[in-house]
């Protein structure tokens, strides 16, 4: 019986940086989902309307992970708003479609109201979740009658029905069943248990990485509140 001799398949790769070369390496080695960059992020600010020192702190972060060897990109969704948070889904579409087209492999949503610390998204990248947000803590030291302030810091990453969108990373192709129609539906009416079933309903649950805080500046906003 013939036997064909082994011949190993070529598979030869030119990067740009040794950063990048790096990143590609260890996920492959790590059995992780291969990317073409791994852990480039598209950080998309929900609107332009900043509070003090919100922009620099974000900037700041976006900066610090560049330089940590990550492909990034902020940018502001124009506010189609024309009332209080009605148009915030239309936003929220536009920002993943967007990073679908351009390649991104995360999407990180930020509220123009949070302040994060520089290493708020390397971080995160470093936990292999699909979905995953930091705790959020208000300034004012209240909770607002949401979980997420009380939970527990420092002990790792915990499994969650929902959470708060201020500070929101996702891979990118999570979105990829909604690539040609909306996710997100307008903020009135669809709050986030609404959407957070839809990702159930896909497979997906949200997680909360409590090694990692963001501060929000305002507290949370509910479009209910505001029928006029």
């Amino acid at each position: 019986m013939l036997t064909q001799p082994f011949i190993p398949i070529q598979y030869i790769r030119w990067f740009e940086t040794e950063q990048a070369e790096t990143l590609y390496k260890t996920r492959r080695e790590q059995g992780g989902n291969l990317h073409l960059s791994p852990g480039s992020t598209l950080v998309a600010a929900m609107g332009s309307h900043w509070k003090p020192g919100c922009f620099e702190a974000v900037r700041n972060m976006a900066e610090h992970t560049y330089k940590g060897g990550y492909q990034v990109c902020l940018y502001e969704e124009h506010d189609r708003c024309l009332k209080p948070y009605d148009a915030l889904g239309i936003m929220r579409n536009l920002a993943y479609k967007k990073a679908l087209l351009e390649g991104w492999e995360y999407l990180l949503y930020v509220d123009n109201d949070v302040q994060p610390p520089r290493d708020a998204l390397t971080r995160l990248l470093q936990r292999p979740v699909p979905i995953i947000s930091p705790i959020i803590e208000f300034w004012d030291g209240q909770v607002h009658g949401i979980n997420m302030p009380k939970m527990v810091h420092n002990v790792g990453l915990v499994m969650v029905t929902s959470v708060v969108l201020s500070f929101l990373l996702i891979r990118t192709s999570v979105f990829l069943p909604w690539a040609l129609t909306p996710f997100w539906q307008d903020a009135i009416g669809a709050d986030e248990d609404y959407h957070f079933r839809k990702f159930e309903m896909s497979g997906h649950r949200p997680f909360v990485d409590t090694d990692v805080v963001v501060q929000c500046v305002e507290p949370p906003h509910f479009p209910l509140d505001h029928k006029e």
